[in-house]
C-alpha cells in the first residue's frame, strides 16, 4: 500500500507540474531591432559606428547571433535593415573614406534571415520615432508611417510581416522653437514640390523627417540631421530657378530674354511675375509657362521704356498654386533710349537748320549772279 500511495503521489506531482512547464514553454520573448539612423537624407553614411554594432559581440550582433531560446517575437525597424543592406552593397562615408562594414553587414543580414525565419516578425515604425513629436510636426503621417514600415520591411526581408498598431516611443524629448520652425518650413518646401518628383523620392523626404524624431539620437546628431534636411529642402525648391542677368535697353519697345531652369524629372507649369523698380518702364503681359523636365527655356519679357536712366525688374516664379519656386531675381536695366518727344524735337531742329542753310545758299547764289 505504501508503494501504491507513493506512486500516486508522484503522478500527482507530475501532473501538477505540467501546466507550469507548458506555460514556460509558451512564453514569448520580444526582441526589438532598431538603431538611430547613421545616414544623411541622400543616403551617405555619416560615420562607421553601425559596423561595430553589427559584429558578433556588438549590440545588434548579440541580438541575432545569440538570441534567447524559445518562442520569439521580433519587432524590426525597416530603416535599420535598409541601412545594413546599403552597407552590404559597399559604401563610403561623407568624409570620403571607404566603409569597413560590408562583410559584417552581409553576415548580420544572413543571420537575421535565419534566426527569424520561423518566428513572428512585426514592423517597427521606421526610424523608431516618438509618436508625440510625429503628431506635433507631421500629424497626417501617423498612420502612414506604420503602413509604409510594414511594406518596406516585408519587401526587404522577402516575406510577410505583421503591421504594428502602436509606436514603441512616446517620448517628449526637447526640441527648440527654432528647430520646430525649421522643420515645419522645410516640410512645406517638400510638400510644394511633391507633384514634380517620383513617389519614392517623396517617401524618402517624408521618412527622413520621421527619423529625426528618434528619441535616442544625440543632440549633436539630431542638429546635424536637421541641417541636412534643410539643405535638401533648399536644393529641392531651387531645382526650378531663374538665371541672373543684366540688360542695356536701346529701344522704346524691347523683349528681355530671361532663362528658366527645371531640374525636376517632370515638366513644371509656372507663372512668371516681373515688377519694375520705378516708373521708367512698363511690363507687358506674361503667359503661363510649361518648362519640360530637365531642361532650360528662355522667355521674352516685353517692356516699354518711358524715359532714359536706370531701372530694374524684380522677377519671381511661382507654381500654379501660388508657391514661390526658387528665389526672386533682380535684373538691373540701363535705359539708353531717346524718348519720342526728344526725338521729335531733335528732328525738328535739324529740319529748321537744314532749311535755314538752304536759304543761305540760295541767297549767296543770287548775289553772285548779280
Amino acid at each position: 500500500m505504501k508503494r501504491i500511495a507513493l506512486a500516486v503521489a508522484s503522478l500527482s506531482l507530475l501532473f501538477l507540474s505540467l501546466p507550469a512547464l507548458t506555460s514556460s514553454a509558451e512564453a514569448s520573448t520580444t526582441i526589438i531591432i532598431t538603431e538611430p539612423t547613421h545616414r544623411q537624407i541622400a543616403g551617405e553614411f555619416i560615420d562607421d559606428q553601425l559596423a561595430s554594432s553589427l559584429g558578433v559581440t556588438g549590440r545588434l550582433g548579440e541580438l541575432v547571433f545569440n538570441p534567447p531560446l524559445g518562442t520569439r517575437t521580433w519587432i524590426i525597424d525597416p530603416g535599420l535593415v535598409e541601412e545594413v543592406t546599403a552597407m552590404a552593397g559597399g559604401y563610403t562615408l561623407t568624409s570620403g573614406a571607404a566603409g569597413t562594414g560590408q562583410v559584417v553587414a552581409t553576415s548580420w543580414l544572413n543571420q537575421l534571415d535565419r534566426v527569424t525565419k520561423s518566428d513572428k516578425v512585426i514592423a517597427l515604425a521606421i526610424g523608431n520615432p516618438s509618436k508625440y513629436w510625429v503628431s506635433q510636426l507631421s500629424p497626417h503621417e501617423i498612420n502612414y508611417v506604420l503602413n509604409i514600415s510594414q511594406i518596406r520591411l516585408a519587401t526587404i526581408l522577402g516575406r510577410s510581416v505583421e503591421p504594428n498598431a502602436v509606436y514603441e516611443s512616446n517620448s517628449r524629448f526637447t526640441l527648440s522653437s527654432t528647430d520646430i520652425a525649421t522643420i515645419k518650413n522645410d516640410s512645406d518646401y517638400f510638400a510644394q514640390t511633391a507633384s514634380y518628383v517620383d513617389p519614392a523620392t517623396i517617401d524618402t523626404y517624408r521618412l527622413s523627417l520621421i527619423k529625426i524624431l528618434n528619441p535616442h539620437l544625440s543632440t549633436d546628431r539630431r542638429a546635424y540631421l536637421i541641417r541636412d534636411y534643410t539643405r535638401a529642402a533648399f536644393n529641392q525648391i531651387h531645382l526650378v530657378h531663374l538665371s541672373p542677368g543684366k540688360f542695356t535697353v536701346t529701344s522704346t519697345h524691347q523683349n528681355l530674354p530671361i532663362t528658366l531652369t527645371n531640374g525636376f524629372p517632370h515638366s513644371v507649369k509656372v507663372n512668371l511675375y516681373a515688377i519694375p523698380t520705378n516708373p521708367k518702364i512698363e511690363v507687358g503681359n506674361l503667359p503661363q509657362l510649361i518648362i519640360p523636365a530637365k531642361s532650360k527655356v528662355q522667355v521674352m519679357v516685353p517692356i516699354t521704356v518711358l524715359t532714359s536712366g536706370t531701372s530694374g525688374l524684380n522677377v519671381e516664379m511661382t507654381s500654379t498654386g501660388g508657391e514661390l519656386l526658387g528665389d526672386s531675381v533682380y535684373y538691373p536695366l540701363q535705359l539708353s533710349v531717346i524718348s519720342p518727344i526728344a526725338t521729335w524735337f531733335t528732328t525738328g531742329a535739324a529740319i529748321v537748320l537744314f532749311v535755314a542753310a538752304s536759304f543761305q545758299s540760295i541767297r549767296r547764289i543770287k548775289r553772285r549772279q548779280r
